[in-house]
């Protein structure tokens, strides 16, 4: 008998991977097919303000090959934000973004604004030099300035922006692209 259990060991353990493989592979294929990656959960706020300024990547995003270049674009993008510095902001966003927002435009738009607890959570290859970013962020500014439907002093922001080029330019989003809550 002690024989014949050691034999089965080997089997039961094969057994028992392959069922943990499958396991693993059957949802993933679901979800998302070949290649798909899963991001981590959204960072918790700080208990009050915005957090650290500095924009850190998930796992998942500082395992992408644009990962760094993405993670310089988004700092000097919000950095430019952050010091209301319009200039500085057009050098990370493509040039019909900044012909949407002139810079009086955008700087009543984010008079009051600050930003922080920043994770690039995702980035996704679209194409060629083209990709998305999911970012998450925390902002606080006066009531007057959120956004119409939510005048909250602190929002919590999950994003979706397209990049284009090399170095990565924010490009013009969709519709749909932010979802926000108070926090």
């Amino acid at each position: 008998m002690a024989t014949m259990g050691a034999l089965r060991w080997p089997q039961v353990l094969v057994a028992v991977l392959a069922a943990v493989v499958i396991a693993g592979a059957v949802p993933a294929a679901l979800v998302g097919g070949k290649g798909s990656r899963v991001t981590v959960a959204v960072p918790a706020p700080p208990a009050e303000g915005v957090g650290s300024s500095t924009v850190e990547l998930s796992a998942d995003a500082a395992a992408h090959p644009m990962g760094d270049a993405v993670r310089a674009t988004t700092q000097r993008h919000f950095d430019a934000i952050n010091a209301k510095d319009y200039v500085a902001w057009t050098f990370t966003v493509v040039p019909e973004r900044v012909k949407e927002q002139p810079e009086a435009v955008w700087r009543k738009g984010y008079r009051s604004t600050k930003d922080g607890t920043i994770q690039v959570a995702r980035i996704d290859r679209l194409g060629p030099d083209r990709l998305l970013m999911l970012v998450y962020f925390v902002s606080i500014q006066e009531p007057a300035d959120a956004p119409p439907n939510l005048r909250a002093p602190r929002i919590c922001w999950r994003a979706a922006f397209p990049m284009i080029g090399s170095p990565p330019l924010i490009d013009v989003g969709r519709a749909g692209s932010l979802q926000y809550t108070a926090c």
